[in-house]
């Protein structure tokens, strides 16, 4: 043995073998966290700006829909069925903030089956009651986006006194009562009648029925009536004593309706909601 080779200082055992490899590598990987390669930079600003793009692209197709909805919003109104003074008041830029349309807003929001307006004339019941047909649309388009698109065929507003001719054999539109019963939406206007006057048998069964097969999911309903809701001294309120106990029970099962009394300000006289 030479020596320079009796010199040489004896290798390090735990720096042999997979153990020296484990050491490179961990060296590599903390070189690279520290000084990352140019290529893997670029890679990653890359990356970002592509998402950046797509961000900004989606929220360029969410406005462009949006403002292509509220163009079309008054003519979806008009093929729901809703009156032009209903139209009018829910189109332009301001929008008179009423205790109906806070109500119909809160009824969308919440998820609600039912809601019921009641109030004096002017007062903003049908109005509100129409904004429900907000929610007359489909969520979501072929793309799977969640956007909304327009189905006028979903949405209907219908007066009471129509209705209550549907059971007339000689009625002129007999197919009036089987879509009400369909509709995604349906705004019933005006269930009211003389204080103190019952609904007659065959009107009271047919608001039982409307009311019964109107309660399931994904479908919305508003009623409006000029009779109060507000009970009497520990009695049934006029609407109740008009309709019928079960009409109320029905439409007021927890958890899936809201009522509103709209008070008797007729804003169209000047009032302020």
């Amino acid at each position: 043995m030479s020596q320079d080779e009796e010199n040489e200082p004896p290798a390090e055992p735990h720096r042999q073998g997979p153990q020296r490899l484990a050491d490179l590598m961990r060296k590599g990987m903390s070189q690279a966290r520290e000084r990352p390669a140019a290529g893997l930079a670029q890679l990653e600003a890359g990356w970002k700006q592509r998402e950046v793009e797509s961000r900004q692209a989606k929220a360029t197709e969410k406005a462009r829909h949006e403002a292509a909805q509220a163009d079309a919003w008054p003519l979806h109104l008009k093929l729901c069925h809703a009156p032009p003074e209903a139209v009018e008041a829910l189109t332009g830029d301001k929008v008179l903030e009423t205790a109906a349309l806070r109500a119909a807003r809160h009824v969308l929001q919440e998820g609600l089956r039912t809601l019921l307006l009641s109030g004096g004339t002017g007062v903003g019941k049908t109005a509100g009651a129409c904004h429900l047909f907000r929610y007359a649309v489909h969520h979501e388009t072929r793309t799977g986006q969640r956007l909304l698109e327009w189905d006028a065929s979903a949405g209907l507003f219908v007066r009471w006194s129509q209705l209550t001719l549907m059971r007339d054999p000689k009625a002129e539109d007999m197919l009036l009562l089987p879509r009400a019963v369909q509709v995604r939406v349906l705004v019933v206007d005006d269930v009211s009648g003389p204080l103190g006057e019952e609904l007659g048998p065959r009107q009271r069964e047919l608001l039982e029925e409307l009311v019964d097969r109107r309660d399931r999911p994904g479908l919305v309903t508003a009623y409006t009536t000029r009779l109060s809701v507000q009970r009497k001294d520990g009695g049934p309120s006029d609407f109740a004593t008009h309709v019928g106990a079960r009409v109320v029970s029905r439409m007021s099962r927890q958890g899936t309706f809201h009522l509103a009394d709209c008070g008797n300000r007729d804003l169209r006289q000047g009032a302020k909601p």
